[in-house]
């Protein structure tokens, strides 16, 4: 649980960015934080790297718990979407990009090869934690915390993806929304894992006659 929760904090390193970078912060996505160019980018690097560590090293012990469980399948497929979103994240960071869109005219993927990685580890990292939220949340589909956790995540992620795809040079509001709730669900991973294990032990237990 502490490595879930120190994940969770790490992940959600955007505030500093109106304390150190207001400029990017204010007007573009959180990715343009890490720049290499951009004041202060290796903490910004630095905490997406921590994060997905943490994560990867949370899902090895969760492993270690729900490993004998009935429950193998979900706790699986939710461990390891977790993990790929730990390597998406963190290879996304080491790999930045190196042109802030709304500062300055930036090279298309085609002729900055590394956008594309980029772009494409942060497309893994976001949909492997979706899919082990609803992996975990098919579980147990009427339950409080799984269920708002789902409702919300769909919301700001599609904005997000929305702005993201037509930038206003506003900044991204609800990027930053978005990644909280993703550092939410990672700080509350274990508690998923139990209510989906728990939901299925109430599906295999014995009727009593």
């Amino acid at each position: 649980m502490v490595l879930c929760v120190l994940a969770g904090v790490t992940y959600s390193s955007w505030p500093l960015g109106y304390l150190l970078n207001p400029k990017v912060a204010r007007t573009s996505l959180a990715s343009g934080l890490e720049a290499p160019h951009q004041p202060y980018n290796w903490v910004f690097v630095g905490a997406d790297v921590v994060s997905g560590l943490l994560a990867i090293g949370a899902c090895i012990l969760l492993w270690r718990t729900y490993h004998n469980t009935q429950t193998r399948r979900p706790i699986i497929i939710g461990l390891v979407c977790t993990i790929l979103f730990g390597i998406g994240t963190a290879l996304a960071a080491l790999l930045p990009e190196h042109c802030v869109p709304n500062l300055m005219v930036c090279p298309s993927f085609t002729q900055d090869h590394f956008l594309l990685v980029h772009g494409a580890a942060s497309i893994v990292a976001s949909l492997a934690l979706f899919i082990a939220l609803v992996v975990l949340w098919y579980q147990r589909y009427r339950n409080v915390l799984l269920l708002s956790l789902l409702i919300a995540y769909v919301v700001f992620g599609a904005i997000s993806l929305m702005q993201a795809m037509v930038p206003s040079g506003r900044g991204n509001w609800s990027q930053d929304y978005y990644m909280t709730l993703c550092s939410i669900f990672l700080a509350c991973l274990p508690a998923c894992l139990a209510i989906a294990t728990q939901a299925q032990k109430l599906r295999i237990a014995p009727v009593e006659h």
